[in-house]
């Protein structure tokens, strides 16, 4: 590992300056899931291909090899685990969780 900052998503100040992670760290990685998962496809000009089509309405529930594939596309580093439940409160709304673990060389 290197000693390069980046900064924390989300993004904010943890006094006096903005909160950071170290480069390539568990942390980092996931935070870059993070952000492919959280971009809606074609929001980023420089890369229209970047990011996640909008799962809101995907029945009967969310395809979790598209998801898996779009975080190995642009976060080589990550290994995913993912699991759908359905929300405690009402069936008809699927979770997914997301653990992301260091890719390991093989």
């Amino acid at each position: 590992m290197t000693d390069v900052p980046h900064f924390d998503l989300p993004f904010r100040f943890s006094s006096p300056s903005a909160a950071v992670v170290e480069q390539d760290s568990l942390e980092e990685i996931a935070n870059c899931v993070y952000a492919v998962l959280v971009c809606p496809l074609g929001f980023r000009v420089e890369l229209p291909s970047f990011g996640l089509a909008d799962p809101t309405f995907s029945m009967p529930h969310p395809d979790l090899d598209e998801l898996r594939d779009v975080v190995e596309t642009w976060e080589e580093r990550a290994g995913v685990l993912l699991d759908e439940h359905a929300d405690a409160f009402d069936a008809l709304i699927s979770r997914v969780g997301v653990n992301v673990q260091a890719r390991t060389e093989a």
